[in-house]
């Protein structure tokens, strides 16, 4: 009798941890405030998953980071098994075969530059014959035209804060980097506000979106629907608000 019991028992705590479908939340953009600290799952992509497992209980999202060009192969032939969270349809040259998300957050990129010296307070005018930072693999519609003529040396690395880095080494001339970055940045390191010129206006205003291919189209309404709710979800304003103190 007891064996029994505990057989029911046992059955059902295992059906519903059974029933809940894991989706991957793809990331190729590794920088702060999105990913802050990957290890101890701190970032607004982590409290964006937080959000949603919280609102859809029958789905348990995961961030996962992915290299830029292994998401560019497995859309182009229709293998990708997850989501891909925090982009902008102008980032992808095949953008109106998926679905996207309503825009969960706001985003711009500056042009930062040096506040003084030799080479110093540039915009998007006067970067011909200088070194960008750009970071590799990533598409700048907002430069196109400037990168076009040849101009202007695209030098790449591996993310904004490393051209950050570099810029302040005097080894490039001025770089990209967002705004929710930047402001991340400043505050961990407020000497930055001196050291840096960041031009105005901002070189491209853009919102954040979940790209979601066709094989997860079902969950496109519930998506939207939480991400509705996001400016009323105190929980949501509250980590944002983290971010930015």
């Amino acid at each position: 009798m007891k064996t029994w019991l505990f057989g029911l028992l046992w059955l059902g705590c295992w059906v519903p941890l059974q029933a809940v479908e894991q989706v991957l939340l793809f990331n190729y953009q590794q920088k702060p405030p999105y990913i802050v600290d990957e290890a101890h799952r701190q970032g607004l992509y982590f409290d964006l998953a937080e959000r949603l497992n919280a609102s859809l209980p029958a789905y348990h999202f995961v961030v996962r980071e992915i290299p830029r060009k292994r998401l560019d192969y497995l859309l182009s032939r229709d293998q990708m098994h997850g989501l891909v969270v925090g982009v902008s349809p102008d980032w992808f040259a095949d953008a109106a075969r998926h679905r996207w998300t309503q825009a969960f957050i706001d985003d711009a990129n500056l042009l930062v530059s040096r506040s003084a010296g030799e080479v110093s307070r540039l915009s998007a005018s006067s970067l011909d014959g200088h070194r960008l930072g750009l970071v590799s693999g990533h598409r700048y519609p907002e430069l196109k035209a400037v990168l076009r003529h040849g101009l202007v040396r695209r030098e790449d690395a591996a993310s904004e804060a490393a051209n950050l880095e570099r810029l302040m080494r005097g080894w490039i001339d001025a770089t990209v980097v967002g705004v929710r970055t930047m402001e991340f940045h400043v505050q961990h390191q407020p000497e930055l506000r001196q050291q840096l010129f960041i031009a105005e206006p901002p070189l491209y205003r853009y919102r954040r979106h979940l790209l979601v291919p066709d094989g997860y189209a079902g969950l496109l309404p519930e998506l939207n629907r939480v991400i509705a709710q996001l400016e009323q979800d105190p929980v949501w304003q509250t980590r944002l608000a983290h971010y930015r103190e």
